[in-house]
């Protein structure tokens, strides 16, 4: 791995949400190599540096630098959006992942399906 670079790293998947990777280890346990090496994703690093993550043979192999055509506070702007949220993203990354993190936490879950199914019906005796 490349030294340069700092964890955590942050992704936007393809949906538009952006998650959170503390360690190289991790990359794999939430991302599929094939989307990366299809380059499905867009990383930076703790400094909110551009990176890419090379794979070999189904495994991360290193990090190098790259050229991404969203900054990361521009990411992270478009991603408190579709939350529904306004939030300062001049911060430091680790500062605005807090923020969204918060409003990810604070906004009201859906009911489950079968909250929905059977919670909407009442008896009555």
């Amino acid at each position: 791995m490349d030294g340069s670079f700092e964890f955590p790293l942050y992704v936007c998947l393809d949906d538009g949400t952006v998650i959170q990777i503390e360690t190289a280890d991790r990359i794999l346990y939430h991302l599929e190599a094939i989307d990366i090496e299809n380059d499905e994703y867009l990383f930076w690093d703790a400094a909110a540096r551009p990176l890419k993550v090379a794979i070999a043979k189904g495994k991360v192999s290193g990090l190098e630098s790259t050229e991404n055509k969203i900054t990361l506070p521009h990411e992270f702007e478009k991603y408190a959006e579709q939350l529904g949220v306004s939030i300062d993203v001049s911060g430091k990354p680790e500062e605005v992942w807090a923020g969204l993190r918060k409003a990810e936490e604070s906004r009201p879950r859906r009911p489950g399906l079968f909250s929905r199914l059977f919670g909407a019906a009442k008896t009555t005796f």
